[in-house]
């Protein structure tokens, strides 16, 4: 490393000068005019800088400490735009991490669009770049599942018992057991509340427009008929938004358009291709393609048809924004959003928005995986990755720090219990804003609420995991790495069926 390169360097030098130091000390020590007071006078300053540690001995001990800091990088992204003072929560972090684990901690974040959809962190773990901890992507080639096959992860096992023995405490074996393969743990999912439901949210302004009582939007054809209403009534918006990888209309696991009100199928720990099914409804647990099922051809169909009476965004199959819809274009009326309860809640909270649930998740391996914290193999301090890492998932204090950024200055405790942003602090002006990224931040459940979330999120969280559906095939992973080129093929494939659905 760079740091410690730098202090062996200062060391040698320092020992040099204290070599011909020691031999000037001596002359001044026999006074060539017989006048010993003058040595006397400079072994007790020498005394005196020795038992304060401020001579060069003191200085030499300040450096074989500084020496002994491991160095790391912990990359993951913002969902807003990156930070522009990074520094300072890196210092805040350093001031807690020096002291208490002998790491110093550089923060690698980055913009979402380039650490997911173009495969930044992943590429970057493959030519051998500074990254030693990493948050795999929800998606595409940084994900857990693609990194893992193609051998890019390094085992954690061992390094979680000797040096994250809190960590393992913390998170149980629902976690662990889908990103664990022949005994091994290769990454640990973020500790958060992983029931992600599906939601429609449709601007407060528009439903009292439209005379639309959202309460009653609960499944297709009512959702349809709410569209309708929004063009009628409010022309000046577009009915519903999205992306082309975030429409969420069949998003992966969920089956709206055969009428399910619950996630129907599990895709086998896959976030990528997301090809693969087995339906909860099928005794045999019989693996197909989704592709290939009828709730997915109705769903496209249905999606073309209201494409094509002007109900959906025209720009809808190009874009491949992830982030909120609602906050992206001012003139988008509705999106779907699929996750927690709180994050909806933030959601609805910044753009003036009201949400209504569609379908109610199930809790499976693709959820587990979505969002990971893993030691790469481009890792060269992978003891001091898994110290940090310990402190993601133990550590009020860091997890607050990674997620919000600096008390009093990036945000505030407010009198409910949450906390936001300080008096003339906004997302726009914030040195320190990365989104809305608790569920994904190591132990979500030591975050403290956003402004609008309510101030017992984290309890109410932790309630409704032990009180979820799982999937009776939760840490069953689909392994690609025999697949190869096929796989590759498949993602390619998946894209363009999603695209190619609303201009075919």
């Amino acid at each position: 490393m760079k740091k410690k390169m730098v202090a062996v360097l200062l060391t040698l030098a320092l020992t040099g000068s204290l070599m011909s130091g020691c031999g000037n000390a001596a002359e001044e020590g026999t006074d060539t005019t017989g006048n010993e007071s003058q040595g006397e006078e400079n072994a007790a300053g020498q005394e005196e800088r020795e038992e304060t540690g401020t001579g060069e001995q003191g200085r030499e001990g300040e450096e074989e400490e500084e020496e002994d800091l491991a160095e790391i990088t912990v990359s993951f992204w913002s969902l807003a735009t990156v930070p522009q003072e990074v520094d300072l929560v890196e210092e805040a972090i350093n001031e807690i991490t020096e002291p208490e684990i002998g790491v110093t901690v550089n923060l690698n974040i980055m913009d979402v669009g380039s650490y997911i959809p173009n495969g930044a962190m992943a590429n970057g773990v493959a030519n051998g770049e500074d990254f030693d901890l990493v948050c795999t992507a929800a998606a595409l080639s940084g994900h857990y599942s693609v990194m893992m096959s193609n051998g890019m992860l390094l085992p954690m096992s061992d390094l979680l018992k000797e040096y994250a023995p809190e960590l393992l405490d913390t998170v149980s074996e629902d976690f662990l057991g889908a990103t664990t393969k022949n005994g091994e743990i290769y990454a640990v999912p973020s500790y958060s509340n992983k029931i992600k439901n599906m939601y429609w949210l449709c601007r407060t302004e528009v439903l009292e427009q439209a005379g639309i009582d959202i309460s009653t939007v609960t499944d297709v054809e009512a959702l349809e008929e709410a569209l309708v209403k929004i063009k009628e009534k409010c022309p000046d918006y577009i009915p519903l938004g999205g992306a082309s990888t975030s429409i969420q209309i069949h998003y992966p696991s969920f089956d709206v358009f055969s009428g399910k009100e619950q996630a129907a199928w599990d895709a086998l720990g896959d976030g990528t291709a997301v090809a693969a099914a087995v339906y909860y409804d099928d005794e045999t647990l019989t693996a197909v393609s989704q592709y290939e099922t009828e709730g997915c051809k109705k769903g496209y169909q249905t999606v073309k048809k209201w494409y094509d009476m002007g109900l959906i965004d025209k720009d809808i199959a190009t874009d491949t924004a992830t982030s909120d819809p609602l906050l992206d274009k001012e003139n988008i009326a509705s999106a779907f959003a699929v996750g927690q309860f709180d994050v909806v809640g933030t959601k609805c909270l910044a753009s003036d928005s009201q949400s209504v649930l569609f379908a109610e998740a199930v809790i499976d391996t693709s959820v587990m995986q979505q969002f990971t914290w893993a030691i790469p193999v481009s890792c060269d301090e992978p003891e001091a990755a898994a110290s940090f890492l310990n402190m993601l998932y133990t550590d009020e204090r860091i997890v607050n720090l990674v997620d919000f950024g600096i008390e009093g200055k990036h945000w505030e405790r407010k009198e409910d219990g949450t906390i936001g942003f300080p008096d003339g602090v906004t997302a726009e002006n914030s040195g320190y804003y990365l989104g809305n990224l608790t569920a994904i931040v190591g132990n979500g459940f030591l975050a403290y609420p956003w402004e609008g979330a309510d101030p017992n999120s984290a309890a109410m969280g932790k309630e409704a995991m032990e009180n979820a559906t799982y999937s009776p095939l939760l840490g069953f992973c689909l392994d690609t790495e025999a697949l190869g080129d096929i796989y590759a093929g498949l993602c390619t494939i998946a894209h363009t069926v999603q695209e190619g659905a609303l201009s075919d």
